[in-house]
């Protein structure tokens, strides 16, 4: 686990919506973001109707949240794709995720409205997706 030498954070995993979209859905990681484009499909919505980003790793702010910046794939996206308005946080359901949470709502202009969407249960969008599927095949093997 790490970062290619050369690797910009400023592009990260992504994947855009099918059509024009206002909404941004942001993830820690890669793999938060198809559990959670998986557990959209299973509930019968089209979750490639919004704009979908990971930050392809924990997000760290500073101690003072003033002196922080918001992460840089997020910075680049929205450069990217000035019609979006809203963006819905689903970091990791610990310490950590709720803090950058917390910063990047803090650090957002207000022109964006800002939700927090945590998974309902388990640690990340990854452990939801594993429960859920569990739960309607029995135990995992």
């Amino acid at each position: 686990m790490g970062d290619v030498s050369g690797s910009d954070k400023h592009f990260s995993s992504s994947i855009p919506a099918r059509e024009k979209s206002t909404k941004l859905h942001l993830f820690e990681s890669t793999i938060d973001l198809l559990s959670y484009g998986t557990l959209e499909l299973l509930s019968g919505r089209d979750w490639r109707r919004e704009n979908c980003l990971s930050l392809a790793g924990i997000y760290k702010p500073k101690k003072n949240i003033e002196e922080s910046t918001p992460p840089a794939a997020l910075t680049q996206y929205l450069k990217d794709y000035p019609q979006i308005n809203a963006v819905a946080l689903h970091l990791d359901n610990d310490v950590v995720g709720w803090l950058a949470a917390k910063t990047i709502k803090a650090l957002l202009p207000s022109t964006y409205a800002v939700s927090d969407e945590p998974p309902q249960r388990g640690k990340d969008y990854n452990d939801y997706l594993k429960m859920m599927l569990r739960g309607r095949h029995g135990p995992e093997r």
